[in-house]
């Protein structure tokens, strides 16, 4: 988050994170989802120095960032294990299967050939 705050007015980074530490207890302390709204509104009071229209942009990127990334990772690693275990999995058994198969059809010799 100190990454993302605007340079000007300058605020050190210890007064920053007890800001963003007081912000993110409020947002637990409220039940809502993910904080929504009370983080933010929390970050919005503590810091007036800040421009609204500034660290609401930080504030949208901050959420980017620790939200919505994360979600799309997860989502692209469980829609490949999905895919690994519901089609890839079945696929390659049915293929071993298939090839089990034709190799003991190829290894029977006919019937009318066959020495007792």
């Amino acid at each position: 988050m100190y990454l993302l705050m605007p340079t000007e007015p300058h605020i050190d980074f210890v007064s920053l994170a007890v800001v963003f530490i007081l912000a993110t207890l409020l947002g637990f302390a409220s039940y809502a989802p993910g904080s929504l709204g009370v983080f933010d509104a929390a970050m919005l009071v503590a810091l007036p120095q800040f421009g609204k229209e500034q660290l609401l942009a930080t504030l949208v990127v901050f959420r980017i960032l620790y939200f919505l990334i994360p979600f799309g990772i997860s989502i692209w690693i469980m829609g490949t294990r999905e895919l690994w275990l519901s089609v890839l999995q079945p696929w390659q058994e049915r293929r071993r299967l298939s090839e089990a198969c034709t190799a003991k059809a190829r290894v029977r010799q006919p019937i009318n050939n066959r020495q007792s």
